[in-house]
């Protein structure tokens, strides 16, 4: 693979037989989690060999030892599952590029603002809550449909009376990455975090996909059957999008991530 190609799909036979790294990385629509994954990768030039994960295949959740994706193994290190976990072993591994600061004050504030988007009641949390309460107040003739809203909804914990609270966090999440990039560029930088590109700003890109929205050619792969699910969010909340984010996403794409995204 060159260093533009680090990502191949492979079977799961020839992902489990494998050392060096391996994810098991959805494949229905572009997962802010699995995505980031591929991406940090991506820019660090790491090879990867990926597994579409299938929902209720026991040999892929006997592997990973968990029923959902991304998982990342590498050699024989038990696979990692969590956002931090894949960042911190993705910067042992090393490649071209660190994404992480070295000065702790810094490398605290990746941290902590990737948390805002990437943990439990951070950007993406609540946002899949939004998406499921378009599903479940109209029996799945909006966003996704209630076969996968259903499954869904024990995964995120999806209850009526959280969404009003849902909104507001992602206002807030939003509103903090908009001042953060705005602070970086009133001091002279082009990055969330200073003169060169983190961790955080591809999971800005990554995290703020859904409310943008893909198309069938920036995302051929994308199941038809959860496009819904993005257009719901757009109109939920795209408006609330800070335009200085959205361009910032496009940047991003533009000029580190691979793009189309492929599934």
């Amino acid at each position: 693979m060159s260093a533009r190609e680090t990502l191949r799909y492979v079977e799961l036979a020839e992902a489990r037989a494998a050392r060096g790294v391996r994810m098991l990385g959805v494949c229905a629509l572009p997962s802010p989690w699995t995505e980031a994954a591929k991406g940090i990768f991506h820019v660090k030039e790491i090879p990867v060999l990926c597994v579409r994960h299938k929902r209720g295949d026991a040999d892929q959740a006997a592997w990973a030892g968990v029923p959902n994706a991304p998982a990342v193994f590498c050699d024989d290190d038990p696979p990692r599952t969590g956002w931090a976990e894949i960042l911190h072993m993705a910067e042992r591994l090393g490649g071209c590029v660190s994404l992480v600061p070295s000065d702790p004050a810094q490398r605290a504030r990746l941290l902590g603002l990737a948390h805002e988007l990437c943990d439990e009641d951070g950007l993406a949390w609540n946002a899949r809550l939004i998406m499921l309460h378009g599903s479940m107040t109209s029996n799945g003739a909006r966003s996704f449909p209630m076969r996968i809203a259903g499954y869904l909804a024990a995964s995120y914990g999806y209850a009526p009376d959280r969404i009003d609270r849902a909104h507001h966090r992602v206002r807030e999440v939003l509103g903090l990455l908009d001042a953060t990039l705005a602070a970086s560029r009133a001091a002279g930088h082009s990055y969330l975090l200073g003169e060169r590109l983190t961790a955080l700003d591809i999971y800005l890109a990554t995290f703020i996909t859904p409310i943008v929205g893909v198309t069938a050619e920036e995302c051929p792969g994308m199941f038809d059957v959860v496009r819904p699910a993005f257009t719901h969010l757009g109109e939920q909340v795209g408006a609330r999008l800070p335009p200085a984010l959205a361009e910032h996403r496009r940047r991003i794409y533009r000029e580190h991530l691979p793009w189309p995204i492929v599934l």
